[in-house]
This record gives structure tokens, C-alpha cells and sequence, in this order.
């Protein structure tokens, strides 16, 4: 009820004394109204609760999210329709964050010895530029759990390989290893999990016991078990990334190399002293890094295309002319890539993180040229020797000439493409009968030959412009068609003339 409403009553039963019939007719109400108004105080009236249509269904709520804690709203909403929930989205979102704003936890902050554990995560830089275009652009982050120093790295990749390359390059950093490493439930530690049967990523296992740490996994939805690291990664976008500028990938990483060295040295907002001093009594518990360093680069199976070049990474590289389409593994690591044929070695490049680049070594290319020309001659010869039974003695007699016998095999095929094989064989006869050998001799018997005819000699065509054409080859049709058509031409009229 109105509270305006609710005074007016009181005022007319106490001040004017009028009854209830005459207060309901005045102020065009109910008797009820009336009497209820003067029962009690506005802010004493019972409300009406109605009931939820979530009501019956927030236990399953409930079992939702402890089974998964960060489910959102509209999951929650979705998995309740699907056993008859009717009502709102809104009444689902509500309720979720009623619960969750239930069930905030407190942690304790542990401390681990030195030498004790280190802290592993990812950060996600965003897009970067890189020649060709832009990639996207990850940070490693690792933090030895008692002196705080830090260690980072960005890369283009979050794959196992770009993973263990960092460990290595972390633990020359620290130069040592700690005991245990912590990680969250990355799929390159953890390939799979159920309740407390982890599953490692079988290649991670090796790692890790060839530098003979133990991995530990927190727990699901549970990052404050790996705080350490979890700071580090927010405090490398936060004092690193926000308001720099990079002119590119190596200015990128000496800027950080830079700032590792300062950071590493100021007090740490937690142990309020500087990781470097207490790093100092940390190097001494670090189990110490093996002999050798262990491959992290990962063989990939791959072929090379018909122009000598595989595709890594959307980029494209060189061999040999010779391994084209043949199995050839790929290793590569964040600088270079390198190329085997059954285990030997044949192309090393430095990597590129552009798109659609070539890289090529020019002695890949040496090697198809020469192979290239020999093949020409050999096409040559043969096209020389397939125009007549003739060409076979005359080829003899060219071999014999103290003159480049490619030349000049080359000069009297040019006459085969400017003049046809039935004007060049005629004349490679003759000049056999007379014992003249020499392109020289085939062009005058030629030029002879359609003298007689008054016919002009043809220049041949030059394309300065495009020199490659000139080695074009056209194979030569033969003109028997036109003859037959000509002949069944005349065939039919001498019918319709008789």
C-alpha cells in the first residue's frame, strides 16, 4: 500500500473520526483496505514469497559447480534446461554468483627451502610483427621458489619443443636445477586426469628425468598453488610489457635481457629482499645441469616440393635438388633449423618467424642448374639425332670438328625451328655428300635451296626481353592433314562433276 494512501486513512479514523465505510467511500477503496491500513505500519506488512522455478533444481546447481568451479552462467543455464529447467537466464546468473560469492576462500602463503622448487606458466603477449606479417607472441615465465629470481622468455609457439628449449635455457640461466618444478595442468605436462591419477605427457617424463627433477601438478581451478609464478607472469605484463616499444623480435629480447638483470636486483615485494642476495644461498642447493645438453628439438617428418623448398612453420626452406620428395626429418630450435636425409645432414638455415618467406642457400640451386644442362644436351643430341637416319653419320662428323660441337648442334636445330625438318634434313644430305660438316654449310645449302625457289631467307626472332623463351621448344606437327582434307576436298567435287 501507498504510504501516502496509509496516512490519509490514519488521519481520518483518529482526527475526524469517521468509520471505515465512510474513509473507503472518501477515498474510493475497499473496506479491507481500510482495515488493514489501520492494522499496522507499512513496513510491518507481510510480503507475499512466491516460489522460484530454481528452487527445486538448486541442488543440481550446486553439484554443478563443485564438479566445475568456473563454469559460467550460461553453461549452468544450459545443463539445467537439459534435465526440465523452465525459468530465466537471469535467475540462473543470480544464484551462481550468490554461491560463489559464498565460497571465497582464504590461502595460506607457504614458503618452500632453497634449491626446494621452482614455478612454471605461460603468458600470452598478444600479436606481434614480423616480416610478412604478424604472430602471435607467448612468454615463459619460471620463478625459483625461495630467492624469487625470475626468468623469461617469448616465443611463437607454445609446443613441447619451444617448452623444454625454454627449461634448458632457464636452467643455464640459474645454472642449476631445482628439485621439484610446479606446474598448472598444462597439456604439455599433464595429458590427462582424473581426480588424482595424472596421466604425464610421456616425453615431459623423459625430460624431466634426464635433469632429474619431479614434476608436481596443482590441483584443478587451483592457481594460488603456483602463486610464485602466477605474480611473475602479471608482473612481467605490468612492468615489462605496458608502455615499451619494440622496433622488432631482437630488439624485443635485448630490452628483456635488460630488464631481467634489474629486476633480479630490486627488494621483492614479498620476502622484501633482493632475489639476486638470496639467490646466493639458493645457487647451492640446484642440482647441477648434465654434460650435455638435452635435444629438445622434436624430428618432424616432411618433403620437400618440385622447387626444392619444404614449408615450416609458414615459411619455406631449401635443399638439394636431389632430396625433392624424398622422407627428410626437420629439427629446429628457436635459431636454426636443420634438414637429414636418413640421419646426414643436408641444409642448415636461420630461422624465420615471418609468413611466406623463402629461405634459400644458393648451392642448392648450383646443383639443379648443372643437372639442368646436362639434361638440355641430352635433349639436344637426341632431337638431332630423331630427324633423319642421316643425322646419325653427321653427328659423328660434327664430334670431329675442332668448334663447340653443342653450338653447333644448337645453330642447326634453331634452322629445324625457323625453316621445318623437311627444309634441314634435304640440306643435312647434301652436305653429307659433299663430306661438309658444320652448321655453317647447313644454312648456305639452305638459303641456296630457297634462292632457287625465290624464296627469302628468315631472320630468326631475338627477345632480348625474354631470353627464356628463346629455349622454348615446339614440336612440329605434321602437315599430312591438310593434304588428306585437301585430297577428299577434290574427291567430292570430281563426283559432283560427274
Amino acid at each position: 500500500m501507498d504510504t501516502q494512501i496509509w496516512a490519509e486513512i490514519r488521519r481520518l479514523k483518529e482526527v475526524d473520526r469517521l468509520s471505515e465505510r465512510e474513509i473507503a467511500r472518501r477515498l474510493l477503496i475497499s473496506r479491507g483496505k481500510v482495515r488493514r491500513a489501520l492494522g499496522c505500519l507499512p513496513s510491518q506488512r507481510p510480503t507475499r514469497t512466491q516460489g522460484s522455478k530454481l528452487d527445486s533444481f538448486k541442488p543440481t546447481v550446486e553439484d554443478i559447480l563443485t564438479q566445475y568451479p568456473r563454469l559460467s552462467g550460461v553453461r549452468v543455464f544450459e545443463k539445467l534446461k537439459a534435465v526440465g529447467y523452465l525459468g530465466g537466464l537471469s535467475t540462473v546468473r543470480n544464484y551462481v554468483m550468490k554461491l560463489r560469492g559464498q565460497k571465497r576462500e582464504a590461502f595460506v602463503r607457504y614458503e618452500t627451502a632453497p634449491g626446494e622448487e621452482a614455478q612454471v606458466d605461460w603468458g600470452y603477449f598478444g600479436t606481434f610483427p614480423f616480416e610478412g606479417g604478424c604472430r602471435k607472441l607467448y612468454f615463459f615465465v619460471m620463478v625459483l621458489g625461495y630467492s624469487r629470481k625470475l626468468y623469461v622468455e617469448f616465443t611463437t609457439s607454445q609446443s613441447l619443443a619451444v617448452f623444454l628449449l625454454c627449461h634448458v635455457n632457464a636452467f643455464k640461466y640459474f645454472g642449476g636445477i631445482t628439485k621439484n618444478i610446479r606446474y598448472d595442468n598444462l597439456k604439455s605436462v599433464v595429458i590427462s586426469r582424473y581426480l588424482k591419477h595424472i596421466r604425464f605427457n610421456r616425453q615431459f617424463l623423459e625430460f624431466a628425468g634426464y635433469y632429474l627433477f619431479a614434476p608436481q601438478v596443482c590441483n584443478v581451478a587451483r592457481g594460488n598453488e603456483k602463486g610464485k609464478v602466477e605474480s611473475g607472469v602479471g608482473y612481467v605484463k605490468k612492468n615489462f610489457l605496458a608502455g615499451r616499444l619494440f622496433m622488432d623480435f631482437a630488439n624485443l629480447e635485448n630490452q628483456l635481457r635488460d630488464w631481467l638483470k634489474q629486476v633480479n636486483l630490486r627488494q621483492h615485494g614479498t620476502t622484501k629482499q633482493v632475489p639476486e642476495e638470496r639467490f646466493k644461498i639458493e645457487q647451492e642447493h640446484l642440482l647441477a645441469l648434465p654434460a650435455k645438453d638435452y635435444d629438445t628439438t622434436l624430428p618432424l617428418a616432411i618433403k620437400a616440393y618440385h622447387d626444392c623448398f619444404v614449408r615450416f612453420d609458414s615459411n619455406y626452406y631449401s635443399v638439394p635438388a636431389k632430396y625433392i620428395l624424398l622422407p627428410l626429418t626437420l629439427r629446429a630450435d628457436k635459431y636454426q633449423l636443420k634438414l637429414f636425409y636418413q640421419q646426414v645432414l643436408i641444409a642448415v638455415h636461420q630461422r624465420c618467424y615471418g609468413n611466406n618467406q623463402r629461405i634459400e642457400d644458393p648451392r642448392h640451386f648450383k646443383e639443379l642448374l648443372q643437372i639442368k644442362k646436362a639434361a638440355q644436351a641430352s635433349k639436344l643430341r637426341d632431337r638431332f639425332l630423331s630427324l633423319s637416319p642421316c643425322c646419325a653419320q653427321y653427328f659423328d662428323g660434327l664430334a670431329n670438328l675442332d668448334k663447340d660441337f653443342k653450338a653447333e648442334i644448337k645453330t642447326i636445330m634453331q634452322q629445324v625451328d625457323i625453316y621445318g625438318q623437311f627444309e634441314v634434313i634435304p640440306a643435312i644430305e647434301q652436305a653429307l655428300q659433299h663430306q661438309a660438316f658444320g652448321s655453317i654449310y647447313v644454312k648456305n645449302i639452305i638459303a641456296q635451296n630457297r634462292a632457287k625457289r625465290t624464296e627469302k631467307t628468315i631472320l630468326p626472332l631475338k627477345l632480348s626481353h625474354c631470353p627464356e623463351l628463346e629455349d622454348l621448344e615446339v614440336e612440329p606437327k605434321s602437315l599430312a592433314i591438310y593434304d588428306q582434307l585437301f585430297a577428299e576436298k577434290e574427291k567430292q567435287e570430281e563426283n559432283n562433276h560427274g
